[in-house]
């Protein structure tokens, strides 16, 4: 059995058709070889997407090696199974050459085609899609399975049923990510914004800045401990706010109305957690700090289902063209967050698989590939070489934030239609500003998007919440 014969073979199987070829004459090489040809095809169909030049995600890699062993188990199970020992090469390549034709004729143009339906608000169609894309394998394991042994029905269900457990099932839990990233994060092409430095604030609260340190565990163990626990069941919405520069009260306001947000009309009261840097409010709220906002992370996985449930992280603060977030609190002194430090955080145990990530800064785009994954869909108020506006001494909220926030999400409960809506509007204010295009930026995939359509399907969604800034200090 060569290769072209092998794939000729896998493809009449993803169209329920026998293959036509004899498991005896199967050798390991080919097995191999086709391993190989796995890898080039999820190479080749995410570089259609991804701009050049490309990195290949090793840890995607393993996933294919890891899914080439679950095929090989499967087809050890199908031939003991099906009473067809010493067959076990013929008929891992048999169902190997199937999984690749299926990633390439079921998987890819049904999550295109759920994407689009997406897209135009169709949720309905695309879970509809994603189901047929989810479950058509097992009707190809029952095909592989009959090839075997044609008059033998019921253990060839019982086959497919154990094979796709086996070979399928295990990836409905476990995130996965794209083969191919952009090796470049950004184009340094257009230089800074000049900005105005902001004037101080007329009154800035005092604090003692060794106590708010100690406080912090104390403050954050009672923040965890107001959470509610998730519901069986039943898809929870988690939130965690960072507002990372104490200096403008801007982003103090935009993670205090998010917390109310999401809490009345998005059904996540009580389980919405605040982080924020502002001499106001050190003595009631935890600091936005990277090691905070990685123990609120872990205690937030602890509280949900992370296999069932979804985090929404919302950042807000200052960004600069290096790709790092601005965590300010004078006099102390914090550390600035880069992408792969909140990848880093974002690492929690248990693993959280569904999130959606907003970064709201300037040149946020930098921060785009270090935090896609399947699970994920992140959204950034700029592209990786331009500055977002609507901070500074003078605002109450960034523009992002009025239009995603504020307008966007009290008009939709959906994620994806909010920020399509948001880009229109930042894009329409900044040209009557004169401002250059931030062109806000959205990752996202099929999964992501088709779980949070099952959670916008339950939602009973709250009326719209009124944007006010939050109360000044006194």
């Amino acid at each position: 059995m060569d290769l072209a014969i092998a794939l000729w073979n896998g493809f009449r199987s993803v169209f329920l058709r026998s293959p036509r070829v004899n498991p005896v004459e199967a050798r390991p090489a080919l097995f191999l070889t086709l391993v190989a040809v796995y890898l080039g095809t999820l190479i080749a169909i995410p570089a259609i997407e991804v701009p050049p030049p490309w990195s290949l995600n090793r840890v995607a890699v393993m996933g294919v090696l890891a899914d080439s062993l679950l095929t090989l188990a499967a087809a050890w199970l199908l031939m003991r199974i099906m009473e067809r020992d010493g067959i076990v090469w013929g008929v891992a390549c048999a169902l190997l050459a199937a999984t690749i034709m299926t990633e390439l004729v079921v998987h890819a143009p049904l999550g295109w085609l759920a994407y689009a339906a997406l897209g135009k608000g169709h949720f309905i169609v695309a879970l509809v899609l994603d189901r047929i894309s989810r479950w058509w394998w097992i009707a190809v394991l029952f095909g592989v399975a009959r090839w075997l042994a044609p008059k033998s029905l019921g253990r060839a269900a019982l086959a497919a049923m154990l094979g796709y457990v086996v070979s399928a099932v295990p990836w409905w839990w476990l995130p996965s990510s794209s083969m191919l990233t952009s090796a470049n994060t950004a184009s340094p092409v257009t230089p800074p914004v000049p900005t105005t430095p902001a004037p101080a604030h007329e009154k800035t609260p005092e604090f003692d800045a060794e106590s708010v340190i100690y406080n912090q565990q104390a403050l954050l163990d009672d923040a965890v401990a107001k959470l509610k626990p998730q519901t069986p069941g039943v898809v929870d919405l988690y939130v965690v706010a960072f507002a990372g520069d104490a200096q403008e009260n801007v982003f103090r306001n935009e993670v205090e109305y998010a917390e109310k947000l999401f809490a009345q009309r998005f059904d996540a009261d009580g389980r919405v957690l605040v982080l924020e840097n502002n001499a106001a409010t050190v003595s009631t709220r935890p600091l936005a700090t990277l090691t905070n906002l990685g123990w609120a992370l872990d205690d937030v996985a602890k509280k949900m289902d992370p296999a069932e449930d979804v985090l929404l992280l919302y950042v807000t603060t200052h960004g600069s063209h290096e790709h790092e977030l601005l965590v300010d609190l004078d006099p102390l002194p914090l550390d600035q967050i880069a992408p792969e430090d909140l990848a880093d955080a974002l690492k929690t145990m248990p693993a959280i698989r569904w999130k959606v990530i907003v970064v709201n800064a300037c040149y946020s785009g930098g921060f785009i590939d270090a935090l896609r994954d399947d699970s994920t869909m992140v959204i950034t108020s700029a592209r990786a070489d331009r500055t977002s506006f609507g901070c500074g001494a003078s605002s109450d909220i960034t523009y992002f934030g009025k239009a995603f926030l504020a307008e966007a999400l009290n008009k939709t409960t959906s994620i994806p239609e909010a920020f399509a809506q948001a880009k229109q509007a930042v894009a329409a204010w900044e040209d009557a500003d004169e401002d250059e295009h931030s062109e806000p930026q959205i990752a996202t995939t099929r999964s992501i998007e088709n779980k949070l359509a099952s959670w916008q399907k339950r939602l009973k969604a709250g009326e719209p919440v009124p944007f006010a800034p939050a109360e000044p200090a006194e």
